[in-house]
């Protein structure tokens, strides 16, 4: 059994409810056989397994709370609410249940380790004490204006300097988690599994006839 894990606080620039969660529910529900339980960490009424979210952290930094001590136990799978999956899921569960290490995607468009996808077997808690015990200078430290020359902002940043990780990214073939970009049209996404759409201007809601969308964001 593996946890498939969200994080949706309401609002935002993007706008994300409780639609973005039932789309990533199906798109599991239709790419992954192997035995899973879904969760949301939510600050709304969802359509599936809710942990309420403390008022701790606005924005991206509700994600510190997936490491709140026993809020989530055993092998843990998390998406952002802005990826789209249209894949089999099965061979990169299978992959990652084989891990005792903590896992982060790579963006290797700026070269950062991305909370984007997530995945952890154990007790990360002293992420979320560590955050709660500094969190006012993380929140100016990794904000968006105080951001160096690593890029490095946000949740992703306090956890991937706080807890030694590998990349997703090295584990799989580089074909299974895709980039959106200007050029979908004309590439062939039928070795693709996962679909990230990192940047504000760039989600599912203001893509939809991207196509990639269009068949697999419901």
């Amino acid at each position: 059994m593996i946890t498939i894990a969200c994080v949706l606080r309401e609002g935002g620039k993007v706008g994300y409810n409780a639609t973005w969660v039932e789309k990533l529910q199906n798109a599991v529900s239709r790419n992954l056989t192997v035995p899973y339980r879904f969760i949301c960490l939510s600050d709304c009424e969802v359509p599936c397994e809710r942990i309420p979210l403390d008022d701790i952290g606005t924005g991206w930094w509700a994600k510190m709370q997936l490491f709140k001590p026993n809020a989530l136990t055993g092998p843990t799978l998390f998406f952002d609410l802005d990826t789209v999956i249209f894949g089999d899921l099965n061979p990169l569960v299978e992959i990652l249940l084989e891990q005792d290490r903590f896992v982060m995607w790579r963006d290797d468009t700026i070269n950062i380790s991305s909370s984007a996808i997530m995945y952890w077997n154990g007790d990360y808690s002293h992420i979320y004490e560590n955050y709660i015990e500094n969190a006012n200078h993380y929140h100016e430290t990794f904000s968006l204006k105080n951001q160096g020359l690593d890029r490095q902002v946000g949740d992703q940043a306090v956890i991937s300097k706080i807890v030694p990780h590998v990349h997703i990214n090295d584990l799989i073939p580089s074909e299974w988690i895709r980039l959106v970009s200007k050029h979908d049209e004309r590439l062939d996404f039928s070795n693709s599994k996962i679909m990230i759409f990192k940047k504000v201007s760039s989600k599912p809601s203001t893509l939809p006839n991207h196509k990639i969308v269009k068949a697999h964001w419901n």
